[in-house]
């Protein structure tokens, strides 16, 4: 009869395969959370593609750019969603009466899991720049912005998942996808376009 022995794994052997597992399975990980983020960037780039024809469509009939839910117009019809007083995000003018888009409430995708933010975080942002201006008479920012963004624009936070950033107007620094995939600034599309640094200092100095 022919004897076969078995031979288990040293020690050192198993700790180099466990090592090696924990490495690609660290590699896998990295991989999914990237086309993760690459996929949320391109569901809001499509997303504000979306607002932006539905906004210039509004726009060529009623000679102005849709209006904002504003808590500081303090109308309940069009500045309360879902029972919360919300700030500067699209209103429900693009959707009711005329559906210039079947659904105005756009939840950033960046924000989904926030669950317990306000609701006016978690949309995208929409801002009619020349509203902001005159709201801010003395400001030399609000100005600027229109010059750059045009008559609106749409915003969201962007993979670092923040609206500011801890330096003045932090909020206009763009996302950029060469400074990598998960880096700092928010996604941007305007009347004018998507992407493109702001003027400097104009937009990201103090105001």
């Amino acid at each position: 009869m022919t004897r076969h022995i078995v031979r288990g794994l040293t020690l050192i052997e198993l700790l180099i395969v466990i090592t090696l597992i924990a490495v690609l399975s660290a590699l896998a990980t990295e991989n999914y959370l990237l086309a993760v983020t690459r996929a949320k960037v391109a569901r809001t780039l499509t997303d504000h593609r979306t607002l932006a024809t539905a906004i210039e469509a509004y726009t060529v009939d009623h000679n102005s750019p849709p209006r904002m839910a504003h808590k500081r117009y303090g109308s309940a019809e069009f500045d309360i969603i879902a029972g919360q007083p919300v700030a500067g995000v699209m209103s429900k003018v693009l959707s009711t009466p005329t559906a210039y888009i079947t659904e105005a409430f756009l939840i950033d995708p960046f924000m989904v899991t926030y669950k317990k933010a306000p609701l006016d975080e978690r949309m995208y942002t929409y801002q009619v720049l020349d509203i902001y201006a005159a709201w801010n008479p003395d400001s030399k920012f609000w100005p600027s912005a229109r010059e750059f963004y045009g008559a609106w624009r749409i915003g969201g936070v962007g993979p670092d998942q923040a609206f500011d950033h801890l330096f003045v107007n932090s909020a206009q620094l763009p996302y950029d996808p060469t400074n990598g995939v998960i880096s700092m600034g928010n996604i941007w599309t305007s009347q004018r376009g998507a992407g493109g640094l702001p003027p400097i200092p104009d937009l990201l100095a103090e105001h």
